[in-house]
Order: C-alpha cells, then structure tokens, then sequence
C-alpha cells in the first residue's frame, strides 16, 4: 500500500487540518447538525438531510448483504439522480470503495472498466441498465425494481455500526476509482483514499463561502471526480444540493438548471459557462471555473457581481489541487496556490526547484495523492515518484503539466509536456484517439490535436493516412470512434493526409498539421417529412447556412458536442425527442429523423 500522508517539509502549502475523517463521518456530522434541512433538491423532490440518511442507511445494509464491504468495488451506473447520491454515500457508510459509470459512454469503454476494475457489485436503475453492456458476469442491484425497494423499506435507517462493516472506517482506506483518458489507447482508473476529503471539503467551503443557506448546482458527469467537489461543498455546509433531471448541461438546459434551481454556487468548465451571458443567471453569486484553462475574456465578463474563482487539479490529487482567490476583471489567470494539505513543487527536468518566472513540470504531493494506478504498478511507478523534499516514504505525482511560480507565489499554467489536452472540462489523452482510429482496418496512421475554431472555440479534430488502396469516409470514422470512446473524445472533423508532418527530430510535428477540412453538404435532397423539415431549420440558423440537404452530417459541418444540446434542445422545443448518443450515431437529419419521435 502507498504512503499517503502529507508533505509536513514544504512550506509552500497552508497548515494542513488536523482531522481525520471518511467521506461517511464528513456526511454524519452535517446529518445530526442540520437533520430537516433540505440536503437534495431534484424533479420538484425535495428530501432533508435526516430523510438522505435514513435512505443511504438502508441502501449500505442491502450492499453489505449482497457482498459488499471495506474494500471491495461497488460499480455504480447511475444517471445525475438523487439514486446517484445516495448510493455514493451508501457505499461509504459500508466502507467499500466506489467507482461511478457514466452510463452515456459507450458500451465497450464500460465493458473494458468492469473488465479491469471487476467490482464485486454493480448498482444502476431500470432507466440506466438498458444502456449497460451485455455479458456483465457480476451481481447486479436494480435499484428502482418493486423487489429491491420492498428489501430497502423493511431494513433498520439507523447510522451502521463498525460492527456490521466488520470494522471502524480509516480515511485512508481506499474510497474511490475514477477512470480518466489513457495514453496506451485504454482509460485508466485512478484509485484514491479519503485521506484529501477533510481538507478538500474544508478550502471548498471556506473558499465558496458555502453557508446553509446556499444552493449548490450538481453539474458533473458521475465520471468526473469534480462531482466530490460538489457534494462535499454543499453537505459540509449543511447546503442544498440541486441535482438537475439531464444528464447534458449546457447552454439554455444549463441556464434553466440554474434559474429553476435558483442556484447560488456552482463549479463548471469555462466552455460550459461561456455558452451563458452572466445577466440570465441572477442567483448565480459564486462560480469556480475548472477543468481547463480559463480565458481572460470569461473572467472579464464573469468577475463582476460574483465571486469568481479559478481551480486546478489532476483526479491523481483527490480533485483540486490549487485555487485563487476572487478574481477581478483585469487579473492575469493564474491557477492560484496550493489548498491545505497539498504542496506544489515546480521543477526541471533534473528535478531540481525551478527559479521564480521559471517554466517547470508541476509536481504535486500530499495526503490527498492517489495510491496509484488500478491493475498497473508500473505506470504507478512512472508517475507517483520519491519526494526529494520530504521525508523518506513520501511520494510525488508528476502531472505533466508546465508551470511557473510568479514572484507573489501565484502559480501560471503554461499547457502540458505532452499529448493530454484539456477540452471542455475533461481530460483527454490524445494518444488515447489515435489509438482507437489506428484500429479501423482502413487507417494506417492517426493524429490527434486540438484545434481553435475562431467562431466556434477548441475541438478535437484527427488526422488520417489510409491504409494503402482505402478511402475510408469521415462518418465511417466517426461511427468507429463512437464505438469505444465517449462523446466529448469522438473528434469533430477528420482529415485525409498523405503522411504526417514530422520534427527534425522525427516527432509528430502537430504544428505542421493543415487547418482540418470540413465537409461541403450537397444541396438537392430537400426535407420529405414533417420531422426532416424540423431538423433542416435547426440546421440550417446553427450553421448559418441556406441550403440544408437531408444528408447534411451534424459533425462534418463542424458540430461539437457543445453545439449538439443546443441541437437536442431546439429538437425538443419543436417536439422532437433526441439523446446525446443518438447524435452520435445517427448525425445526419435523415439518420436523425428516422428514429427521433416527433409529438403531435
């Protein structure tokens, strides 16, 4: 087992908390301090933190009985829920360790992380379990089936006792696996204890300024560990937590979300709040941009009548690493300084301290470090490595990320060392990509990059080389990548190069890559049905274009995933009912009109 404890040597990091205490104990408190305050809000639900509780004792009595335990996996494929709440706390009360599935990636990526993780139980709900992959040879707990909720009623809602978990709860127990994007081509699950959550939870209150009163917006996929972040801002607060009914949040649905949950903190990617003008979210009074590299421009429009800060941290680090303070319209963005119990080193390639103004690889270490890779001790190895600084035992995580310090001890993110980029809030490994499109029979050679679009902002685009005597098309591209990477990874445009661009030391020169083609739509084929002519005006205001034909590709045109909740919803204005992965699959309007249900 890896040593988590804190770095005590560096004097670059706040004093670190004291307390001990598991994400349970963290929730229990709050509970016998605020029992009838509202905890969740969610679909004109409204459940006190006493009902939460009683509701999550249950569910950790039913997880035990059907094998669950200190140390054992709980897969949980859940869609944004209070189910998905509850079953987070349920799996912490009976001290097991809880890796979220989000339910709208695709059915290989989720075989390949039960396949890995191989969790000793698997929680999701009717709504969810169609989208799950087949041959799952593990116990499955349908949480909304009449049986399983006839069991729940009739257990005890008092607190577990150490007893039945067959021992006292430790932080630093393993109490977590999330998978992030992973260069060999496979996503990779990061397994961490509780040891960071006290100090998270406690710079995440004080730095939000979360009070009782407050209402704190769930905006994470159930994937993405900012969703701690959330949970632990609110419940340590004794704060509402608001959990919106969709699982896509982003422009008018997240809007809504925010105005009808009359939200007043919440912590998103910058895409996501850059798809919303600041005067349509008046109760909007603190707002953390994470996730990616924040621009100038939003922290110009944003920073007045709010308090605005900016965050960074690697999953490795157990969520958020460093925080401003309140920024104002005319800062420089930096990424802050380390949050207590996290030391941040900056360093050179011989590891030794880079010099103020000096751009060097971060490194961050502390009692919220991962214990490492799942199943992979030598990537482990790799990236979790002696601390120079500490005492003997320590480790340090190396993020791959350059940075300098600036004479006032604020930190600057320069972009990374290598091929992991950030794209709207998630991190994705570009290898990762590559390697998938390398799979498809006709591509002899992919490359990855991200690309700005000076109307549109950053998307993923790819580069191929056929294989020899092929011509494989962009949508036959797509639908392979749709296969086994999740929406946010499937690239928006896919060129067709001769060969790629090298270094003159015989690197990817991704510099060298041509601006990525998007296809021409040939007009002709008209709209034949009611459902098409909805679709051909949707296209045709997002595009800005004036002749839309029916196989006009959502994607080709140069469609991102951001675009397509815009889509989803002008669909669903007009009466058409349309899913994220269905314009995945099916980006034509023909394709999409076929199979969407237009309401009379």
């Amino acid at each position: 087992m890896f040593n988590t404890r804190a770095n005590k040597a560096s004097d670059q990091s706040p004093t670190i908390p004291t307390e001990s205490a598991t994400l349970a104990e963290l929730w229990e408190r709050t509970v016998r301090s605020r029992p009838s305050s509202p905890a969740i809000v969610t679909n004109g639900e409204t459940l006190s933190y006493d009902e939460v509780n009683a509701r999550a004792n249950r569910l950790a009595r039913l997880l035990l009985d059907e094998g669950a335990g200190p140390g054992r996996l709980v897969a949980l494929a859940l869609p944004r829920s209070s189910h998905l709440v509850i079953s987070v706390l349920a799996v912490a009360k009976a001290g097991a360790v809880f890796l979220p599935l989000d339910v709208n990636h695709p059915r290989e990526r989720l075989s390949y992380q039960l396949a890995d993780a191989r969790p000793a139980l698997l929680c999701t709900v009717r709504s969810a379990a169609a989208r799950l992959p087949d041959g799952i040879e593990m116990p499955r707990v349908l949480l909304d089936s009449p049986e399983r909720t006839a069991v729940l009623d009739a257990l005890p809602d008092t607190d577990l006792t150490d007893d039945e978990r067959g021992g006292p709860l430790a932080a630093t127990d393993l109490a977590y696996v999330i998978y992030t994007s992973g260069s060999t081509g496979r996503p990779k699950g990061v397994a961490l204890t509780g040891a960071g959550l006290p100090a998270l939870a406690a710079a995440k209150v004080a730095a939000m300024r979360v009070t009782g009163d407050s209402r704190v917006l769930q905006f994470a996929s159930p994937g993405f560990d900012a969703y701690l972040t959330e949970m632990l801002a609110a419940f340590t607060a004794g704060a509402t937590l608001v959990v919106p009914g969709t699982d896509t949040l982003a422009g008018d649905s997240l809007r809504r979300a925010l105005r009808d949950g009359r939200v007043s903190h919440a912590v998103l990617p910058p895409a996501a709040v850059a798809t919303m003008s600041p005067d349509a979210v008046p109760d909007l009074r603190v707002l953390v941009v994470a996730g990616e590299a924040c621009p100038a421009g939003l922290v110009e429009r944003w920073a007045p009548g709010r308090l605005l800060i900016n965050a960074y941290g690697p999953t490795e680090c157990t969520v958020c690493a460093t925080m401003t303070g309140p920024l104002t319209p005319t800062d420089e963005v930096t990424i802050g300084r380390p949050i207590p119990g996290v030391s941040v080193y900056i360093l050179d390639a011989e590891r030794r301290p880079a010099a103020p103004g000096e751009i060097g690889e971060l490194y961050l270490s502390g009692a919220g470090l991962a214990q490492g890779y799942l199943n992979s001790p030598d990537l482990t190895a790799q990236m979790f490595v002696p601390n120079p600084f500490a005492a003997d035992g320590e480790r340090m995580y190396r993020t791959g990320d350059l940075a300098s310090r600036r004479a006032d001890g604020d930190i600057l993110f320069h972009g990374r060392i290598d091929d992991q980029v950030e794209l709207r809030g998630f991190r994705v490994e570009l290898g990762e990509v590559e390697s998938v499109l390398s799979q498809h029979p006709d591509v002899a050679q992919a490359v990855a990059a991200l690309w700005t679009d000076p109307a549109e902002g950053p998307q993923l685009v790819t580069y191929v080389v056929p294989a020899p005597g092929t011509t494989p098309s962009a949508g036959e591209l797509r639908e392979h990548a749709g296969r086994f990477l999740p929406d946010f990874m499937v690239p928006s445009a896919f060129t067709t190069i001769d060969a790629v661009p090298l270094t003159p030391g015989g690197k990817t020169d991704r510099a060298g890559l041509p601006d990525p083609v998007k296809a021409t739509q040939p007009a002709g084929l008209g709209p034949r049905t009611p459902a098409e002519k909805v679709l051909c005006d949707i296209f045709r205001d997002l595009f800005d274009l004036v002749e839309i034909d029916v196989r006009s590709n959502f994607f080709e045109m140069g469609g991102n995933s951001i675009l397509a909740v815009d889509l989803i919803q002008r669909a669903q204005e007009a009466g058409l009912t349309l899913m994220p992965r269905t314009v995945i699959d099916h980006p034509t309007i023909e394709q999409l009109a076929a199979i969407a249900t237009l309401e009379e």
